[in-house]
């Protein structure tokens, strides 16, 4: 694979086999000429126009045929499993200048012709021409990077190939348009492909020296392996999320008898990893656990945070090494406290809420309240340095009309549950302690 400095090395490539090839010609009847390699607003014009054949790089897309090569190449957590290639492809404007009438045809003339009977560009040619002196090295780069080479663009796995573009007068317009520079013939080629790769980023495996402590393999068990399929709350079915202090019930396949079972619950981007034992449940016999509140254990209110998280079930066996089944999605929703409860119509109120688990920094931004049907913006938050105690928010309401309005504290995107168990099974009433009476 190539440096950073493959494009340059391809566009220097170029440059140096028209050169080449052009000499190798006998055009003293035009007088002297150069090649360059600049954009086509910068090439001077007009009565002190030079004999001059220019090769412009004006659009680089992606190589359909390498794009997917490597991919996926970062694993769940964002960690890097492949180091897959930059493919590329490079599209050229070959453009003639001439001081004299028809000094420009002709200069585009030999040089369409030496790029026709040079379709691709060989390892020798590139290692000729960026070898030393290269044209195109690291010292062209600042810090660590100038170290780069170019000649590693002779040894990728692809040869590079020139292939004639035929633009419409649509497109040619346009392109010279947007260099606003005076049009003078050209023809567009595409080189492909340029494959761009960093050294050492992948990651390789250690040499095997035995297969487990006994050398023995691996071990095959006659029964399906256990699996998780659903998680939920065992105070409802119905409701769409756990908070602290509710039990929580798994159900699967194979679970029983499976060894020992815990569940582990994790949240890559809030950085949060819990484990809590699993127990059968005596009435249903799926398996449970419950999540501490912080009467519990004071250090579930900054142990924990509200969002999502992936549950998956790590289970430990005699004589087998330990391992987790496939991760579920469940999410937290805040536990939320607030004064005062009631509130006279037409009045602001300045609402004091609490919340548990704590807001951690990176979720403050996100952080609503549904006061009603209307959204508000925290007008300050308070994590106090204990870490046992809640995360105090304070909003100031617009005087609102008579009404009842639950509260919903929205953080990391999960809403608290203003709600409490009906009196009918799976019906559900607001609870008081999360509703502001206005009267």
């Amino acid at each position: 694979m190539s440096s950073a400095l493959a494009i340059a090395a391809v566009t220097a490539t170029l440059k140096d086999l028209l050169n080449e090839g052009l000499l190798n010609h006998d055009l003293s009847v035009i007088g002297s000429f150069a090649v360059t390699a600049q954009p086509p607003d910068r090439v001077t014009t007009g009565a002190t126009e030079a004999n001059q054949l220019n090769v412009f790089l004006y659009q680089v897309s992606p190589n359909l045929g390498w794009r997917n090569v490597g991919l996926p190449s970062r694993d769940s957590r964002g960690n890097p499993i492949t180091n897959p290639p930059l493919a590329l492809d490079l599209h050229y404007l070959l453009t003639a200048y001439g001081a004299q009438d028809l000094n420009a045809e002709v200069l585009l003339g030999y040089a369409m012709q030496l790029l026709h009977e040079t379709p691709m560009l060989t390892r020798e040619q590139l290692r000729t021409v960026l070898g030393a002196p290269s044209p195109v090295d690291g010292g062209v780069l600042p810090g660590p990077f100038g170290s780069l080479s170019a000649i590693d663009l002779a040894d990728q796995a692809e040869l590079i190939k020139i292939t004639p573009v035929f633009l419409s007068p649509d497109e040619l317009s346009k392109l010279w348009t947007a260099m606003q520079a005076r049009y003078r013939t050209s023809m567009a080629y595409m080189v492909s492909v340029v494959l761009i790769q960093k050294e050492g980023g992948e990651r390789v495996a250690p040499p095997v020296l035995r297969r487990g402590p006994d050398d023995r393999g691996p071990i095959a068990q006659a029964m399906p392996p256990p699996s998780l399929q659903g998680i939920r709350n065992l105070a409802s079915p119905l409701l769409p999320a756990l908070r602290l202090g509710d039990d929580v019930a798994f159900d699967g396949a194979n679970l029983a008898g499976s060894g020992a079972l815990a569940v582990v619950f994790e949240s890559p981007q809030l950085g949060i990893t819990q484990e809590l034992p699993l127990s059968a449940d005596p009435a249903t016999g799926a398996m449970r656990a419950h999540v501490p509140g912080p009467a519990e254990d004071p250090a579930a209110a900054s142990g924990w945070a509200a969002g999502v998280y992936a549950a998956s079930l790590r289970v430990v066996q005699p004589g087998v090494p330990v391992w987790t089944t496939n991760a579920v999605p469940l999410a937290l929703a805040p536990l939320i406290t607030a004064a005062p409860l009631t509130a006279s119509a037409g009045t602001p109120i300045d609402l004091v809420v609490t919340c548990l688990p704590r807001i951690r920094e990176l979720q403050e931004a996100r952080v609503r309240l549904l006061f009603g049907s209307a959204e508000l913006l925290p007008a300050s938050i308070d994590t106090p340095a204990d870490p046992t105690a809640p995360s105090t928010l304070h909003f100031s309401v617009p005087g609102m009309p008579a009404a009842s309005y639950p509260l919903r504290l929205r953080v990391g995107g999960i809403d608290s549950m203003p709600i409490v168990p009906g009196s009918v099974q799976s019906s559900f009433g607001f609870d008081p302690q999360q509703t502001v009476v206005v009267t």
